[in-house]
């Protein structure tokens, strides 16, 4: 199967499985907005980001860390998610729509198809503080008046806990500024080849309200362009030989993705110590059609599509940061809420030419009635209800970054909920066979519960000028819990109510090396898990409950800036060692038709990842990356 996305690459294909790949980015700056005028010449400017949760320049921070900044994020026209992730060779993804995608850092996939049911993402996903990782769908942040994404490569389990086992991507929206009044707008059309029109309005206003406050507001709206054809068709079943016909759907670029949004950010100093911020971000997203064709099956840029398909999502995300300082010691609180609802539809029909239990019940018997029946139409609908809630709270303690000896950690809590409502319609299944609703073919109706209460700190030491060991740990306790029903007309199982806990520690251990001022050396034992579970059934191969898995990273990293500051080059080596990995699959001749994750095997994924920046003139500056990645199962 391919994927496709709406700029103007019609058969990208992107793979996410545990496999050798090479990948290879580069960006063009024509604009030269990188380089700054000093006495000495041209210089790069400077990078600052905050991944090891302190404010530090790119250069000082010894970490796996790629950077796109807003001057690259307006430059390449980069408004959502696919966008950004097709500049990080590092990140992988697998997705069929907009905001429905599995993102993998440095090849590290356990094959999951998205089941909410199953394994938790490998990967965290953070909007400024805050959390926003779900499993198999990434919030999908329309990118505009954003300071930056920063990507974090390898395990930050001690900083970041949960699902920051193979990275983290943070996504940093510009704060208010008191200093003056700002604004702006982007007006911006596409037209794609054999497709249609879209167009995007973007808006930002920041506005000083005293001289300690300012408050900051964002608005957009954006129409892509469909390209891909849902082309009239029929189909005969092969079982019943029924014949259906799609006309009602057929719909040139029928592919359409519609998102409104708007954020506001309220800043507040108050006094000369602490500072409030208090942000807001709501958006709604609505698809029509399907992203995902093979040119083999039917025709290029074209499905045949005999159910309606269309999904609705809406989130809001609130979020608080409190920051200051007690005597010597900085403080910060951070605290957010997430409510997102998402429903859709799509044509599931390809599954009854597949499974023989389909046609059994739209034709030929009923075990209500004990009657026989002419075969019907036995096309399927799915339909999914799914509601989002997260709380998080962090508070977090960090001394001077200028002393010898500094430290940097705190406690961390989160609710996760996920009420998800999965239903498979056949409007022509038979009396008496539906499951609590009518033309239920299959319904997945439950509740997922997720919490984390961790402490975490890491202290560092210089040894001398040059030379700094940094030591750290997490204490976490993990909850899951699985309460609900599933069902099939042919079976139907008790309501299940399964909840498991686990407690344990992650390390890290890093010693940096600065020879000179221009050059940073490193070298890392990092950890990072993803929290155990619970199933929905069990086995004779799978238990009711699953452990957490965990990955060991073996880095050895540099920062340099070369040629009087005018190159930046940056990489990493890196040996990740996977254990105990949470795989989930489907075991029907166990007697169960469930999806049910286990923790089974080990793995490897061996890599090096390069980035540069040059500063080739004073109005042009050449940017690339690319990750080469062996990754392989080492135990079946």
């Amino acid at each position: 199967m391919f994927n496709s996305t709406k700029n103007r690459h019609p058969y990208v294909g992107l793979s996410a499985k545990l496999l050798a790949s090479t990948a290879l980015g580069i960006v063009f700056a024509p604009l030269g907005t990188l380089a700054q005028e000093e006495e000495t010449g041209r210089r790069l400017e400077t990078v600052n980001v905050a991944a090891q949760k302190r404010d530090e320049t790119l250069q000082d921070a010894s970490i796996s860390l790629q950077v796109i900044g807003q001057d690259t994020l307006e430059q390449q026209a980069v408004v959502e998610f696919e966008e950004y992730v097709n500049l990080l060779p590092s990140v992988t993804f697998n997705s069929l729509r907009p905001g429905n995608a599995q993102i993998y850092i440095r090849g590290v996939a356990d094959g999951g198809d998205g089941n909410p049911s199953g394994s938790q993402p490998s990967v965290g996903l953070y909007l400024d503080e805050q959390p926003v990782t779900a499993i198999g769908r990434n919030l999908d942040v329309h990118i505009y008046d954003v300071a930056r994404i920063e990507v974090l490569g390898g395990p930050q389990g001690t900083l970041y806990g949960a699902n920051a086992q193979a990275g983290t991507i943070r996504i940093i929206t510009n704060a208010p500024d008191a200093s003056g009044f700002s604004a702006g707008y982007d007006l911006s059309a596409e037209a794609v080849s054999e497709g249609d029109l879209g167009y995007t309005a973007e808006g930002f206003a920041n506005f000083p309200l005293a001289q300690n406050a300012a408050l900051r507001v964002v608005g957009w709206h954006e129409q892509t362009a469909g390209y891909i054809d849902n082309i009239a068709a029929s189909r005969t079943f092969s079982r019943s030989g029924v014949t259906v016909d799609n006309a009602p759907f057929v719909e040139d670029n029928f592919n359409v993705e519609t998102t409104s949004g708007a954020r506001a950010a309220l800043g507040i100093d108050l006094n000369d110590s602490w500072t409030l911020t208090a942000k807001v971000l709501h958006q709604q997203l609505e698809t029509e059609g399907v992203w995902d064709h093979d040119p083999e099956d039917i025709g290029d840029l074209q499905v045949a599509r005999f159910n309606e398909d269309a999904g609705e999502e809406t989130f809001t995300q609130y979020g608080a940061t409190l920051k200051g300082d007690i005597g010597p010691v900085e403080l910060t609180y951070a605290a957010s809420l997430l409510d997102r609802e998402v429903d859709y539809v799509s044509d599931y029909s390809e599954y009854a030419e597949y499974s023989s239990y389909i046609d059994y019940y739209t034709c030929y018997y009923s075990y209500s009635t004990y009657s026989f029946y002419a075969c019907e139409d036995p096309r399927i609908q799915f339909n999914e209800d799914t509601t989002y809630k997260r709380q998080t709270h962090e508070l977090r303690f960090a001394t001077d970054a200028d002393k010898r000896l500094r430290f940097i950690g705190g406690i961390f809590y989160q609710d996760s909920e996920v009420d998800y409502n999965l239903i498979y319609r056949i409007p022509t299944i038979k009396p008496g066979l539906q499951i609590r609703e009518p033309d239920v073919y299959f319904i997945t109706d439950q509740v997922r519960d997720e919490k984390e209460t961790a402490i975490f700190g890491e202290l560092a030491f210089d040894l001398t000028d040059q030379v700094t060991v940094t030591a750290g740990a997490r204490s976490f306790d993990t909850e899951g819990s699985i309460t609900g029903f599933v069902g099939t007309v042919f079976s139907t199982s008790p309501d299940v109510d399964v909840s498991t806990e686990e407690s344990g520690e992650l390390y890290k251990l890093k010693v940096d090396w600065k020879p000179s001022e221009d050059v940073l050396l490193y070298a890392t034992v990092s950890e990072g898990f993803r929290p155990g579970g619970v199933n929905r059934d069990s086995t004779p191969n799978i238990p009711i409950t699953y452990q957490s898995d965990l990955i060991t990273n073996y880095e050895i990293g540099w920062k340099s800036e070369l040629l009087n500051n005018q190159l930046r080059l940056n990489g990493s080596l890196f040996m990740m060692k996977w254990e105990d990995i949470q795989f989930t699959r489907f075991d029907p001749g166990n007697g169960t038709l469930l999806g049910l994750t286990q923790n089974a095997g080990e793995a490897e994924s061996n890599g090096l990842e390069v980035d540069f920046t040059w500063l080739a003139t004073d109005n042009l500056t050449l940017s690339g990356a690319a990750t080469l990645l062996d990754a392989a199962l080492t135990e079946d």
